[in-house]
């Protein structure tokens, strides 16, 4: 119920007050005078909780939100795996900056990931074994964690998949990979397991 009828509705179920189909009483006059401020104030808060919220808010506020939270802007991403970066920075606490609490982040942007330390390195090492949305490289990938890290952590980020070497020994050819009807991204996360499964 919008604010005009809210206003009618309550006032009228006092039974105090008139409001002739023909006319204006002095009462109406007065709630009119409160609308004219009430009404494009409602608008307004209307417009600031629809876009408050990175779940639901317009593109340009979603940009908006990224740029803010120095995450890299991919137009051509989809909207949902955006916003669902910008809602997993936004969930991070200083609490969260550990091994499990990186993992839940990544995970919440379709990345599954170990976080491992590398002791004397000063580095931490992400490996990434599966990207939900198959449309997101790897390189948008390592974006989306670096995005969630604070600045100080060195971070390497890696794939769970195969070497070179060991891709070349298993000699698949381009009519091969082109029937696994799988991005070059999920390919370069496969294990020599799935690879074997494959053939």
């Amino acid at each position: 119920m919008d604010c005009r009828k809210q206003m009618y509705a309550q006032m009228g179920s006092l039974h105090l007050y008139r409001f002739p189909k023909e006319g204006r009483s002095l009462v109406a006059c007065e709630l009119e005078s409160y609308l004219k401020v009430l009404e494009p104030m409602m608008e307004q808060i209307q417009a600031l909780k629809k876009e408050v919220l990175a779940a639901r808010c317009s593109e340009e506020q979603l940009t908006k939100f990224e740029r803010m939270l120095a995450i890299p802007v991919h137009k051509e991403m989809e909207l949902d795996k955006r916003r669902a970066i910008v809602q997993s920075k936004m969930s991070i606490g200083p609490s969260d900056f550990n091994r499990d609490g990186l993992e839940r982040s990544l995970a919440a942007v379709g990345i599954k990931a170990s976080v491992e330390d590398a002791p004397g390195s000063g580095t931490i090492v992400v490996t990434a074994t599966e990207i939900a949305n198959s449309s997101m490289t790897l390189d948008q990938a390592k974006e989306a964690f670096n995005a969630l890290i604070p600045a100080h952590l060195m971070a390497e980020f890696v794939t769970g998949g195969i070497s070179f070497e060991e891709f070349d020994s298993l000699d698949y050819s381009f009519a091969q990979l082109d029937a696994m009807d799988k991005t070059f991204s999920q390919l370069e996360m496969m294990g020599m397991e799935e690879w074997q499964k494959e053939g």
